[in-house]
Parts: C-alpha cells; sequence; structure tokens
C-alpha cells in the first residue's frame, strides 16, 4: 500500500507540470541579469558565466552572489553572498533524526505516540565569496568558499575551500568523482540517496579536448570508512585514491553524458600477522543530463563499485568501505551500487517542478563479520515545486519518502513534506 501511495503521488506531482518553457535545472539562476556589478562596470551576463564557472555545479548548492565588484579594465570580479534557507517539515512514519538530510540509511524505529513530528531549520542556510581574477584570459584565477551552519551547536562548516588555475582544482570540494550537475534539484540538503557526493581534499586537472569532449583527472585525500574486527583493526591512511572522468556535452553545455572511474586503495592493520595489508578498491559510473524537449529535461547517474561506499550519499559514515570477515586479521571491500534518476519540467520562466527516485544497494562478502541491522539497500523519491517571486526571494514545497532494509531483512520506512523560503543575495 505504501508503495502504492508512493507511486501515485510521484505521478501526480509529475502530471501537474507542463513542457511550455525553456529548459532549466533552477530557475532562480536562468537570468542573465541575476548577477549587478555594484563597482566597476561588465556585462551582467559576462560576470554571471564567470563566476558561475567557478562556483560548485549541484543545482542546489547555490554560489552564484546576486552583486558584484569589477575590478579596473575588468581585471576581476568579486562575489560575496549569502542564501537564507528557513524550513518548516512535517515527517511521518518511522523516525527521520535529521531536520537537515532526508538520509533513508538513518531512519530509526518510531516510538509509541511519536509517529509524526512538526521541525523548523535554517542550518542549511550559507554564505560564499566566489573571486575572479583574470576573467577574459587563458590565465584566469578562481577562488571559491563557502560555509553553512551545520557544524556542532549551529557552529559554523567549511563545505568548499578551493583554488582554480587554468585546467587546476585543487582545495576542499567535491570529488571529480562527482557529476554534480547531473543530480536532480532538491529541498533537502542532501539530495537522492544513490548518487555519488563527497567532499574532501582533492586536486584535479580539467581540459576541454575539443568543442564537446572535455575529462579530468586528479588525486582525493586518502579515506577509509572500515567496520574493522576479528583480529582486523584501522590505521592511518597513505595512498591517495584516483578519480577520473570522459565527458561529452551538447546543446552549448544544457546536456552531457559522462563516464567516471576511480582506484580507491584502503590500509588497514592484519593483527593476526601483526602486519599492514591493503583492500582495493573502484568503480565506475555513467551520468549526465538531457534536455529533452521544451521545458523538459533529465538527469540520471549509475555507479558500480566496491570499497567505494562513502563516496555513495547514503553510505557516508557507515564504515561499508570494507568490513571484517569471520577470517581473522582478513578485511574485504563491500560492494555497492547506486541509481539515480530526475526529470525537471518548466512551467513558466518563474516556476518548475522536479521528480526523482534513488536506490542504493550494499553487498556483503559471503564471509562478513557485520551486526544484522547493517545496512542493506534503501530507497528515496522527491517530488518537489519552486517558484521564483523575483532575483532574491523563492519558495518551494516538497515531498519526500525514505525506505531502508538492513541485511536481517527488517525494513523502515519514512516520510516529509516540507517548504522553504529562499533569501539569496
Amino acid at each position: 500500500m505504501k508503495k502504492h501511495l508512493l507511486i501515485l503521488t510521484t505521478a501526480l506531482a509529475a502530471g501537474a507540470c507542463s513542457f511550455t518553457a525553456s529548459a532549466q535545472r533552477d530557475n532562480r539562476l536562468e537570468s542573465d541579469d541575476v548577477v549587478k556589478p555594484i563597482m566597476g562596470n561588465a556585462p551582467s551576463s559576462e560576470i554571471k558565466e564567470a563566476l558561475g564557472q567557478n562556483a560548485p555545479q549541484t543545482p542546489n548548492d547555490n554560489g552564484l552572489p546576486r552583486f558584484a565588484i569589477v575590478g579596473k579594465e575588468r581585471q576581476f570580479y568579486l562575489g560575496i553572498g549569502a542564501q537564507f534557507l528557513g524550513e518548516v517539515m512535517f515527517d511521518f512514519g518511522d523516525n527521520m533524526p535529521s531536520a537537515l538530510d532526508f538520509t533513508p540509511s538513518s531512519i530509526t524505529p518510531k516510538t509509541p505516540g511519536n509517529g509524526g513530528a512538526t521541525r523548523f531549520a535554517w542550518q542549511s542556510s550559507s554564505f560564499y565569496m566566489n573571486f575572479v581574477a583574470m576573467p577574459n584570459s587563458d590565465n584566469h584565477i578562481g577562488i571559491f568558499l563557502k560555509a553553512k551552519f551545520t557544524g556542532a551547536n549551529n557552529g559554523i562548516k567549511v563545505s568548499h575551500f578551493y583554488g582554480k588555475y587554468r585546467g587546476l582544482t585543487i582545495g576542499y570540494t567535491d570529488s571529480p568523482f562527482t557529476d554534480g550537475a547531473a543530480m536532480p534539484m532538491t529541498i533537502d540538503s542532501e539530495g537522492p540517496n544513490g548518487s555519488v557526493s563527497l567532499s574532501l581534499f582533492t586536486a584535479y586537472w580539467a581540459q576541454n579536448f575539443t568543442k564537446n569532449f572535455s575529462g579530468a583527472i586528479g588525486i582525493d585525500a586518502p579515506t577509509a570508512d572500515l567496520t574493522a574486527g576479528h583480529s582486523s583493526a584501522t590505521v592511518s591512511q597513505r595512498i591517495p585514491a584516483i578519480p577520473l572522468y570522459l565527458q561529452y556535452a551538447w546543446d552549448g553545455g544544457d546536456s552531457h553524458i559522462r563516464l567516471s572511474g576511480i582506484y580507491r586503495p584502503m590500509q588497514y592493520r592484519d593483527l593476526a600477522s601483526a602486519k599492514n595489508a591493503t583492500v582495493h578498491g573502484g568503480g565506475v559510473q555513467l551520468s549526465g543530463m538531457v534536455h529533452i524537449a521544451g521545458g523538459l529535461s533529465a538527469q540520471y547517474d549509475a555507479t558500480y563499485g566496491s570499497g567505494i561506499s562513502s563516496y555513495l550519499q547514503d553510505d557516508s559514515d557507515l564504515g561499508l568501505d570494507a568490513v571484517a570477515t569471520s577470517d581473522p586479521g582478513k578485511m574485504k571491500a563491500v560492494k555497492s551500487m547506486g541509481l539515480t534518476a530526475g526529470l525537471n519540467y518548466a512551467i513558466t520562466p518563474k516556476l518548475s517542478c522536479n521528480v526523482m527516485y534513488s536506490h542504493l544497494t550494499n553487498w556483503m562478502p559471503s564471509d562478513a563479520a557485520v551486526e544484522s541491522d547493517t545496512y542493506r539497500y534503501g530507497d528515496y523519491a522527491a517530488a518537489n515545486i519552486i517558484y521564483t517571486f523575483n532575483k532574491f526571494l523563492s519558495a518551494g514545497v516538497e515531498y519526500d519518502y525514505g525506505h531502508l532494509k538492513n541485511i536481517a531483512g527488517e525494513g523502515l520506512h519514512s516520510n516529509r513534506i516540507q517548504a522553504q523560503l529562499a533569501v539569496t543575495f
């Protein structure tokens, strides 16, 4: 019955939308004059392009300020902006612990009398600095900083801090294994559970080979999220991961298809033999977005691999990159698969809607020594409508559904209806 309700709700949200406007991902950013120079002079469209290329590409990760300072002879653009996100939500079903992130893997059983809750949140609000020097030359330099209020006790937490020179990007941001532009737009700050999304210190080189083809290769800081035991233990990591991708784009960049890969070695301590050992992980991803017709566009990604669980949204911090086995001192990588598909419709230049579905599955080694409540698979579905009042103010309503099942076969379900007011400058 719950599955039928989910399908019906998604279908109704899709049917409420039409295909009468130009394709767009986030209609808050569609206007060419969305960035206004307050000092100096330059075309707004030129400033928007330069600062937009320097910002993160995930649609709900805004980094384009409304005002900018233009340097003498257009030698630099500097924008300092902020976004207030005020949210009210009603949860029902099993318990979703976070008021910020709708994460299926974190659902816990409801207790008597606690089948529903109304909550408010603002902590996904952010401020950011976007700086581009020599924007009209091959030697342009970019610096981007963004912070949110999601740290401990509502403290500030940096979500991006990186620099760019030519094709080189260095700093704390999304791994190049992440295809942020291919992720569907959600009001929920986390988004689809099966999509690749991991922020860490990374360095990568991206290059346009032709008008349509581009690619990148880099290194991600050594990380590993392991579940040790049975005479195995975690150790500090030594070897970086190697992500890379090849992309083909068309429609002026509104559509693309990307093939990504990653190699990820992870170290642990074999206490039985008193020596360190390495689990070799790796994965592939096919992702992209496509303008279909009129106001209709689609986003998709499919990821499969072993030892890459922490790169997938829902598996973060669950210790599922590799797990201990019944063989003393030995650990094996967990195989994972993530699938996401989304549709975006533009009803008018001010109104758009999105529907999406995402799935994540983890396959434990046959001899894994893990608890019975270990996360096996989960589903995430969302549908939203976003209305833009003007360049500063927008609002939206979203329905989120989450489902998890552990390796013992026990399942939980949670639902959320949330409304958001976004003030951006």
